[in-house]
């Protein structure tokens, strides 16, 4: 197959625009797949789309105006030779976020039978708590932005994009079955893919379909209580539903995916003997501009026909703390992502068509043993008392101020002219107080360099709001090279168990951890 590549294409353009191109170079008809389309704002004056598109029949080709030709010879998605070993009961997996989901469909089509266990709601009746609980309704702690089917994920942008490598098409295949599930083709082409909060739950009902039509089942509001072990091993599992009542569940195959705020479970496994290490992470707070200030700084003054625009800003605060911003959300909102009661954590989200009036993203600022101390709960500790302080700071709602307050340190009292886009209720408070004095004054040595790269991301009026701790886990439970734990049937996987940051990432980490599985025992019969 060849490729073409470095096509340069027009804002707004169609598909004529790209047969129009290949025609120059000699390709006839319009037999090609589009396989690659990035848009290049690096110079406002010229802003455009690069695209590359596949071909199977090339004929003589001339390439020309910088367009590109290379043969490519891509290895489709294949899992390992099914093991020779029995399976001492059927796999259980803890979670239905990215990691649990995808290690449940890609069991069950292999013949596993997998059982997925979630403390959450399925996604529509998950959708519906939130809703409530974000319109002033009481926090579930089982069921909310961070617990339920999809995982904290369904509750946040929907971004698809990944810094790790796919030399075994594992990456390809999960955007294949979010497309077969009801995404947009756009995820398949697109250098920067998501998939839209609103469109998230539908997406996640339609793979869980699809691994029950296959021999998986799913069990929710459901929780994994304890594992039974014995001499070392895992022998089974105790789980509790809703109503309070337990059961055992005899198995030898644990795929732990439980995500990055199941804090309780996370414990009770490390009282258990599960190892585990405290990890870094970071913390922060979120900040909200107008979108079209963001389109402005980011396309110039012409920026019509072209998606809401993104950023991504690093820097080093004066004591040497490496802050940046993190799940940019553009056109998006500010959500309460908390998970207990007491406590307040936030998100950013935004919807399929990033139309939102703000674009927002968390500004973090990296931490380690020297900011929270040594343990393995240390970090989780740390969240703890940030979350706690930020329900104390807002009287249990969002605390908010203006950027230009948190650095003057003074009350905010009233908006300007960035008005808040938040799911959930929220309040003026002095942030300050929620977090550390470093973390505080390193957000805040930043900001004027922020301001160099985003005319305005320093505005005065720009509006934060607290506290963004759940970044990735505080811990990482500890695996071999084949991701399994010293207790023998446990697999760690997935962003909870300290190996992915993000939904694809978390959904290769758990298609890995199901090869494991695979590769060691026969399907289930």
């Amino acid at each position: 197959m060849i490729r073409i590549s470095n096509i340069k294409l027009p804002p707004g353009y169609a598909a004529a625009d790209i047969e129009k191109q290949l025609r120059r170079i000699g390709v006839k008809g319009n037999e090609y797949q589009l396989s690659r389309l990035s848009l290049d704002a690096r110079k406002k004056e010229d802003i455009h789309y690069l695209a590359s598109v596949d071909l199977k029949e090339t004929g003589g080709l001339r390439p020309r105006g910088g367009i590109q030709l290379s043969e490519i010879h891509e290895r489709p998605y294949a899992p390992p030779e099914h093991g020779s070993g029995t399976l001492p009961g059927r796999p259980v997996i803890i979670g239905a976020g990215p990691a649990g989901m995808f290690a449940g469909l890609l069991l069950a089509q292999q013949g596993y039978a997998p059982v997925v266990i979630e403390r959450g709601a399925p996604a529509d009746e998950r959708t519906g708590i939130v809703r409530d609980f974000w319109n002033g309704g009481q926090l579930d702690p089982d069921s909310n932005a961070c617990f339920g089917e999809g995982g904290a994920g369904t509750f946040s942008d929907g971004k698809l994009t990944t810094g790790i490598k796919d030399r075994n098409g594992r990456i390809r295949q999960i955007l294949q079955w979010f497309y077969e599930a009801g995404a947009d083709e756009e995820i398949l082409y697109w250098h920067k893919p998501h998939l839209g909060s609103d469109r998230l739950p539908g997406i996640m009902m339609n793979i869980r379909r699809r691994t029950i039509a296959s021999g998986g089942s799913y069990r929710f509001h459901t929780r994994a209580e304890r594992l039974i072990l014995k001499d070392g091993a895992v022998r089974g599992i105790v789980l509790k539903n809703s109503d309070g009542e337990t059961e055992e569940l005899e198995t030898g195959c644990v795929i732990l995916a439980c995500g990055h705020s199941a804090r309780d479970t996370i414990r009770t496994l490390n009282a258990q003997g599960v190892p585990a290490e405290a990890k870094n992470f970071a913390v922060g707070l979120r900040i909200e501009h107008p979108a079209e200030m963001i389109n402005r700084a980011q396309y110039g003054k012409t920026h019509y026909q072209l998606p809401t625009a993104d950023y991504k800003l690093t820097g080093q605060s004066d004591d040497g703390h490496g802050v940046y911003s993190f799940c940019m959300c553009p056109g998006g909102s500010v959500v309460d992502s908390s998970t207990e009661p007491g406590m307040i954590c936030v998100n950013g989200m935004s919807l399929k068509d990033r139309a939102g009036r703000n674009s927002n993203s968390a500004i973090v600022v990296g931490v380690g043993p020297a900011d929270f101390g040594e343990g393995v709960f240390a970090g989780m500790d740390m969240q703890i008392r940030l979350e706690k302080a930020a329900f104390r700071a807002g009287g249990g709602k969002i605390p908010v101020q203006l950027l230009g307050d948190f650095i003057n340190g003074k009350e905010s009292r009233v908006f300007g002219d960035v008005q808040p886009d938040i799911r959930g209720a929220f309040a003026f408070a002095d942030l300050r107080e929620v977090l550390t004095d470093s973390l505080s004054s390193s957000i805040i040595s930043v900001m004027p360099h922020f301001g160099r790269r985003i005319d305005g991301f320093d505005r005065y009026d720009a509006v934060l709001s607290g506290v963004e701790s759940r970044t990735s886990s505080p811990v990482r439970i500890n695996r071999d090279e084949h991701f399994e734990s010293s207790i023998k049937g446990l697999f760690p996987c997935g962003e909870g168990a300290g190996y992915a940051g993000g939904i694809t990432s978390a959904a290769a980490d758990g298609m890995k951890t199901a090869e494991e599985i695979i590769g060691r025992y026969k399907p289930w019969t």
